[in-house]
């Protein structure tokens, strides 16, 4: 009476029993405290894929592995939109010349540095490997990946100052990565002895037209976004899909022209939550929040499970003398551009970044699954060495999450790096911080220096005049969003007076 229809519902039943494997891991490895403090979220997830990944290599001959466009297309998109979305907006804009020198200038130097390395020790290699491919290779494994990154320095909880940096560069060090990986693929397939000088003015084009075209797309989509939202007030059905569903078709657009796909989504996110939040509901904000998160964290352990899986394959090729060099290479150049880097940026700086946090920073430049994704893509036919390049991809991924990763949290104890403290704040430090940026924008304005606070001020302004009259539902003042805080806080203060008031009941009565 019941048939067994295996094929008919095999796709599905993979999936569902993959995701439920994954929370398992998850569960387990929160509940075990002792693993929690030892070692990151993403290591274990890796643990959990190695195990699974030798078993299936000794009872089923298929090779599984993390396909690229399953990550580019599926996996990736939701993360880097949940950053974008939840990027403190107001941290990023003030340290964004520092964010922006770190992801361009630091990830040329990277490249560079480290493709030089390889170079100079490669008579020892047991493949010889052409300098191109060698800097192919510098250019994706120099890629600080935002997953790994937003995986760890979430669980140690760094101050904002650190965060931003070194998440803000690995968000936008992709533009850097991804057209200069282009452009040397392409390169490689020509050959190095019928390139011209219209190909490396192609690259260096490139390079603006990939990094500014996505941010482009991503402002468009984020005005969409605001339009579709605001004439769908009345819809609270709708209004969570238009803001999911319209970030993907940003990044979907600049990935289908060869664009920034990362940058379109990161700045999607960023500027349309603003007016969004102003045009759904509650209910609806709420949603779109809980959901992009749930999102986000399903599929960033997933990736890390499947990296674990790649890692038992049948088509590795090593080589200890590269992959050394590679994994010392990596770490030395890292730390070397980033004190550079940093004292060139704390000539204009403020607030300057410590030598503390500059040593955090350079130790949080984590690989991840990008790299995997692009040495991934790479044709064999044009890159012999490429399973040696993979090989070796896996092993640097390996080495700063478990090495790395694991030991970055009692590094930041001992060091006694500055955390990042968990403050509400109130109606009060709201009404002085506006009123101190609208003083430091007059002093500006009197002295006659274009500052941070004289821009932000006219960035106001032009918000205020020609944008939220057209994106906004109902524009808010400054008055408005201040009434609204304060609603926030009541809200919070009523609740934690409630909760305590009933736990006092509930400890007495005992």
């Amino acid at each position: 009476m019941i048939n067994f229809e295996w094929h008919d519902v095999k796709t599905p039943v993979f999936i569902s029993l993959w995701l439920f494997f994954t929370i398992l891991i998850k569960i387990g490895f929160h509940h075990s405290e002792r693993l929690f403090v030892i070692f990151p979220d993403s290591a274990l997830l890796i643990v959990g894929g190695l195990v699974v990944g030798w078993i299936m290599d000794h009872f089923w001959a298929v090779d599984i592995y993390l396909h690229p466009d399953l990550f580019f297309l599926y996996l990736l998109p939701p993360i880097a939109f949940d950053a974008g979305y939840f990027l403190p907006n107001k941290a990023f804009f003030l340290n964004l010349w520092t964010i922006t020198t770190y992801a361009v200038v630091g990830t040329i130097w990277n490249i560079t540095s480290i493709g030089l390395v390889l170079y100079l020790f490669s008579p020892y290699y047991t493949t010889q490997i052409p300098f191109l491919d060698l800097m192919l290779f510098a250019t994706l494994i120099s890629a600080v990946d935002p997953v790994a990154v937003l995986s760890v320095f979430e669980e140690i909880n760094v101050n904002k100052l650190l965060y931003i940096c070194v998440f803000g560069e690995s968000l936008l060090n992709d533009a850097v990565t991804i057209v200069l990986y282009h452009a040397l693929s392409s390169m490689v397939k020509i050959g190095p002895e019928y390139l011209e000088k219209e190909d490396f003015m192609k690259a260096t084009f490139s390079f603006f037209l990939v990094a500014f075209g996505g941010i482009i797309i991503g402002i468009c989509g984020a005005a969409i976004t605001g339009l579709t939202t605001k004439f769908s007030h009345s819809l609270n059905n709708v209004q969570p899909l238009l803001c999911l569903l319209l970030p993907y078709l940003s990044y979907l657009l600049a990935e289908m022209v060869h664009l920034s796909g990362i940058l379109a989504i990161v700045v999607c996110g960023l500027l349309m939550k603003p007016y969004v939040c102003g045009n759904i509901s509650s209910e609806s904000g709420t949603t779109v929040s809980y959901f992009a998160k749930t999102l986000s964290s399903t599929c960033e352990a997933i990736i890390f499970v499947f990296l674990g899986l790649s890692t038992v394959s049948k088509y590795h090729k090593w080589d200890v003398v590269f992959t050394l060099v590679t994994v010392v290479a990596c770490f030395v150049c890292r730390f070397i551009g980033t004190y550079m880097l940093t004292y060139l940026c704390n000539n204009r700086r403020v607030e300057k970044i410590g030598l503390v946090d500059q040593f955090i920073m350079a130790y949080g430049g984590l690989r991840g699954a990008i790299c995997y994704g692009l040495v991934m893509t790479l044709d064999k036919s044009a890159v012999p060495a490429k399973d040696m390049f993979v090989s070796t991809t896996i092993i640097v991924i390996l080495f700063t999450v478990f090495v790395q990763g694991a030991t970055i949290k009692p590094l930041v104890r001992f060091l006694h790096v500055k955390t990042q403290e968990h403050h509400l704040k109130n109606v009060t430090e709201h009404v002085i911080g506006s009123a101190r940026d609208d003083m430091m924008a007059g002093i500006e304005a009197i002295v006659g220096i274009h500052g941070q606070y004289w821009w932000r001020r006219r960035m106001s302004e032009f918000n205020r005049d020609y944008i939220e009259p057209v994106i906004a539902h109902t524009p808010q003042s400054r008055g408005t969003r201040l009434m609204l805080k304060y609603d926030e806080v009541n809200a919070i203060e009523s609740k934690r007076r409630l909760m305590s008031e009933s736990e006092a009941t509930t400890s007495s009565k005992v």
